[in-house]
């Protein structure tokens, strides 16, 4: 880790991590691979965070915020301090395989059409259990994830996907100071695929690498407050990303989802109707900036949507957010069924 000009930067958010890092770190210093920088970004942590850091691991750099910027926000200050040809983001929650950077970045070393890559997170809690293998875009924007539960031996194809997880990915650096990093808008969830949605559209390709190993603190849960995050987020990424012919071809299966999520916040009770409500409100309040980052987005993009529409998804996968398994094969039938057939339509036109 010693020395400048690593070829690999890592950037980890911390925010009140310190339990966390006491784990992580360790992992990642004893990759096998080693050339690469360790960057810890603290959002004003309060738990001594950054205090352990830079009296355990003096040679890790550390940005200290000021302030909880957000998720995307905290790791662009991070991407400012970067020096590495390729930066990494990993979740503070997590623990590496010491194989996980080496394989995480020989695609990118590689094929130079290769822009980013993501690796097959576990479940640190049941290691033999997926959290997610590259995560799913559905064409309304919502985002799962990709083998969620199923056996840890399953997905073991190198292969090209639609959208990293935000939880251990790696892109090269002259694509993300295109990109201009992630959108501080988003705060909270749906940052990476709404920077996947911009590498792909900029021309980029993103590989999914089963070798790359890492476990994770998952625990799925949706609260109210991140329902609001979910939901404005979604919108967000429709309005910035999709030209206005396609919004008004899928605008059938946008209404079929509001139905969906409408019936999940109903279902949930009346603080996730209100998060429902607020998201769309803060759409409104904010139409102006929303429409001139839908500009640049616009004007940033080098395939169509029809070629960006090979990688979405069009099934929603109800055992992720319906316990019961009832309703989920019941919603399974009306609303894929649906979509499926929407989608369909959809390809041969937009």
């Amino acid at each position: 880790m010693s020395g400048k000009n690593k070829s690999v930067s890592m950037v980890i958010l911390s925010y009140n991590s310190r339990e966390d890092l006491e784990e992580c770190i360790p992992s990642l210093i004893s990759q096998s691979y080693a050339d690469f920088e360790i960057i810890v970004v603290d959002n004003a942590s309060t738990d001594g965070s950054e205090e352990f850091i830079r009296a355990n691991y003096p040679e890790i750099k550390v940005v200290q915020t000021g302030k909880n910027l957000g998720y995307p926000a905290g790791n662009n200050a991070g991407f400012e301090v970067a020096e590495g040809e390729y930066i990494v983001v990993v979740n503070p929650d997590t623990v590496a395989d010491p194989e996980w950077l080496a394989e995480l970045i020989k695609p990118l070393k590689s094929d130079s059409t290769i822009t980013a890559t993501t690796s097959k997170i576990l479940i640190y809690y049941q290691k033999d259990r997926i959290n997610t293998c590259a995560n799913t875009n559905h064409h309304t924007g919502l985002t799962f994830c990709r083998g969620l539960n199923k056996p840890a031996s399953e997905f073991n194809n190198c292969q090209e996907v639609g959208a990293v997880s935000g939880c251990s990915f790696a892109i090269r650096s002259d694509m993300l100071k295109d990109l201009n990093g992630f959108d501080p808008d988003f705060f909270l969830y749906q940052e990476d695929a709404d920077l996947s949605w911009r590498i792909r559209f900029a021309g980029g390709r993103i590989m999914y690498v089963p070798e790359s190993v890492i476990y994770h603190k998952f625990k799925l849960s949706i609260a109210p407050w991140k329902e609001f995050y979910l939901e404005r987020n979604r919108y967000l990424i429709l309005l910035k990303n999709f030209d206005s012919k396609t919004l008004l071809l899928l605008f059938p299966s946008l209404v079929v989802t509001e139905i969906v999520t409408t019936s999940h916040a109903v279902l949930n009770g009346p603080k996730y109707v209100m998060s429902k409500l607020l998201a769309y409100f803060w759409i409104i309040k904010n139409n102006k900036s929303i429409l001139a980052k839908r500009r640049e987005t616009l004007s940033k993009k080098r395939i169509s949507d029809h070629e960006f529409f090979e990688f979405l998804d069009w099934k929603i996968p109800f055992e992720q957010v319906i316990e019961n398994p009832t309703m989920n094969r019941t919603a399974d039938f009306v609303f894929n069924s649906f979509y499926a057939f929407h989608m369909k339509l959809v390809r041969r036109i937009v």
